[in-house]
C-alpha cells in the first residue's frame, strides 16, 4: 500500500515517541521551575554587565584598552537575545538528554582542570583556572543539595547519574554558558568578566535553585528519606535587592518649631481661597470638618484612580476630592468638609503643582508623570508639615530633582523608551503603588533616582568623549 509522505502510520508513530514524551512530568517541572530563576539570572547579570564593563572603562589607562570595553558594551547589547536564547536552548536539550534510553557514557562537558592540555593556550589556561575555581565554590558551598538533587534524579530515571550529566549542575550551567557566548566577538578579559557576573548573579543562587527541585521532587516521593538542606545564609538575589535599598534612616517626623511657624505665615495668605474644597450640596446643618486621618484614607483611595500620562483628561486633585467629599456627606447625611489647615495643605501643593505645570522649561511628557505625584505629595505635606519649609525634605528634593532632569532632557518620537523617562516613571509608579503613610520610602527613592541620574550623566559625557 502506497503511504503519502505527509501522512505517519500509527503504529510508527507509537513507537517514535517524542523526546519530551519520556520525560516524568516532575522532572519537566523541576526543568521549567529552574528554567524561569535562570532567565531572571541572566537579566540580570546583562543589566549590571552594561555598568561594569563602563566603569572598567572609565578606569581604563590606555585608549586601546578603553575601545575594547566599549566595544563588548556595544557587542552584549546587540547579541544579548540570542545568548539568553541559545543558553536556554542548551538547558532544555539537557533534560532531553536525560530521557534518551541509550546515555551511554559520554558527558556534555568535561570536568574542567588546572591541567591543560599541551599547546593550550594562555588565554584557554586562565579561562579553565576561572572555571575551575567557580566550580569548587559552588560545590563547596552547595555540594549536599547537589548531590541530593544529582541522587533524586537517577533515581526518578531509574540510572545512575553522575553530577556532570545533571543539567542543573554547575559545571553544565557553565558550559551553557560558554557555548552561548561563542558568538561574542570579545577578548579574554572580558570573557572572565563575564564568567565573574555569572557567578554573582546566577551561580550564587544554586542553593535556591536545588531546593526548589529537591522539593518538588519530594512532593512526589522520590527518595524522600535524603534529609532536607537548611537554606543557607541570607545571599543571592535577595542580598543583592537589599544592598540595593541601603540602610535608610526615617523621615524627621513633624513638627519642627520653624516649619510650623512657615506653615502659619502661609495659612495667613491662603485664608483668601479657603472653601475651594467642599462638597456641592446644600448644607442641611453645620459643616462637619473631617479628621486628617480620614483625609488620609480618602487620599489613598483616590490614589488608586491616578490616570495614565498618556490619558487625555486632566486630573484635578481639588475637583475630585470635592466629588469624593460630596459622595461621603450625602452617604453621612451630613456635610463633611476639610479642616482649615488641611484644606491650606491642599492649596498649597496644588499651587506647587501648577508653577512647574506650566513651565515651559519642562517637556510636555514628564508634565504628564509628574502631575501623577500631586496626590502622594499631598499626603507628605499633610503627614509632616516642614515639607514647605525644610529645602532638604527626600520627598521635595526628589521632586526638585525629577524637574530638573527633565528640563535638561532633549525631546524625541521614541521617548517611552528614553532611559530618563523609563526611570522617572518606575519613581512614579512605585509612589503611587505602595506609598500609604511611610515616609521612609522618599529617602530610599530619592537615593536610588539620584544615584541613576548621576550615572547617567557620567555616562553621557564619558561617551561624548569618546566619540
Amino acid at each position: 500500500m502506497h503511504i503519502d509522505g505527509k501522512v505517519v502510520p500509527i503504529n510508527r508513530a507509537q513507537a517514535t515517541p517524542s523526546p519530551l514524551a519520556r520525560l516524568p512530568v516532575v522532572l519537566l517541572q523541576v526543568r521549567d521551575k529552574a528554567a524561569q530563576q535562570l532567565q531572571q539570572g541572566l537579566q540580570e547579570l546583562f543589566d549590571n554587565a552594561d555598568d561594569t564593563l563602563f566603569e572598567m572603562a572609565d578606569k581604563a589607562r590606555s585608549n586601546v584598552d578603553h575601545h575594547i570595553f566599549f566595544e563588548a558594551m556595544r557587542d552584549l547589547r546587540l547579541k544579548r537575545k540570542n545568548f539568553e536564547r541559545v543558553f536556554m536552548e542548551q538547558l532544555f536539550a539537557a533534560f532531553i538528554d536525560l530521557g534518551q534510553a541509550e546515555r551511554g557514557e559520554f558527558h556534555l562537558v568535561p570536568m574542567v582542570s588546572y591541567e591543560a592540555a599541551p599547546g593550550t593556550s594562555s588565554d584557554e589556561l586562565e579561562k579553565a583556572v576561572a572555571l575551575e575555581a567557580m566550580l569548587g565554590r559552588v560545590r563547596h558551598r552547595d555540594g549536599l543539595a547537589l548531590g541530593q538533587l544529582t541522587a533524586r534524579l537517577g533515581a526518578l530515571l531509574g540510572n545512575p547519574l553522575d553530577e556532570r550529566d545533571n543539567p542543573l549542575g554547575p559545571a553544565l550551567l557553565c558550559e551553557f554558558f560558554l557555548r552561548a557566548g561563542r558568538s561574542l566577538g570579545v577578548e579574554i578579559r572580558v570573557k572572565l568578566i563575564m564568567l565573574k557576573l555569572f557567578e554573582k548573579y546566577v551561580l550564587s543562587d544554586a542553593d535556591q535553585l536545588y531546593a526548589e527541585a529537591n522539593q518538588l521532587l519530594v512532593a512526589t516521593g522520590v527518595l524522600p528519606q535524603l534529609k532536607a538542606v537548611p537554606s543557607r545564609r541570607p545571599g543571592g538575589r535577595e542580598a543583592r535587592e537589599q544592598q540595593r535599598e541601603g540602610s535608610v534612616q526615617a523621615v524627621d517626623q513633624p513638627m519642627d518649631e520653624n516649619g510650623q511657624q512657615a506653615f502659619a505665615a502661609l495659612q495667613k495668605l491662603l485664608a483668601a481661597v479657603r472653601g475651594s474644597v467642599a462638597p456641592t450640596l446644600e448644607a442641611s446643618a453645620e459643616p462637619q470638618p473631617i479628621a486628617t486621618r480620614d483625609l488620609l484614607r480618602l487620599l489613598s483611595h483616590l490614589q488608586q484612580y491616578v490616570p495614565e500620562p498618556e490619558a487625555e483628561d486632566d486630573f484635578d486633585l481639588r475637583n475630585q476630592l470635592e466629588q469624593l467629599l460630596t459622595r461621603v456627606s450625602v452617604k453621612s447625611g451630613k456635610s463633611r468638609v476639610v479642616e482649615d489647615a488641611d484644606e491650606d495643605v491642599i492649596n498649597l501643593v496644588a499651587l506647587l503643582f501648577e508653577f512647574i505645570l506650566t513651565d515651559h522649561c519642562v517637556p510636555d511628557v514628564f508634565k504628564a508623570l509628574i502631575a501623577r505625584l500631586q496626590i502622594p505629595l499631598l499626603k507628605v505635606a499633610v503627614l509632616d508639615k516642614s515639607f514647605f519649609s525644610r529645602a532638604s525634605h527626600p520627598a521635595r528634593r526628589l521632586l526638585n530633582e525629577i524637574a530638573s532632569a527633565a528640563m535638561t532632557w532633549s525631546p524625541r518620537d521614541d521617548y517611552q523608551r528614553d532611559s530618563l523617562y523609563l526611570r522617572t516613571e518606575q519613581v512614579v509608579q512605585r509612589l503611587l503603588n505602595e506609598f500609604v503613610e511611610d515616609l521612609a520610602i522618599f529617602p530610599q527613592v530619592l537615593a536610588q533616582f539620584s544615584a541613576s541620574t548621576a550615572d547617567e550623566r557620567h555616562r553621557s559625557e564619558l561617551l561624548e568623549q569618546h566619540t
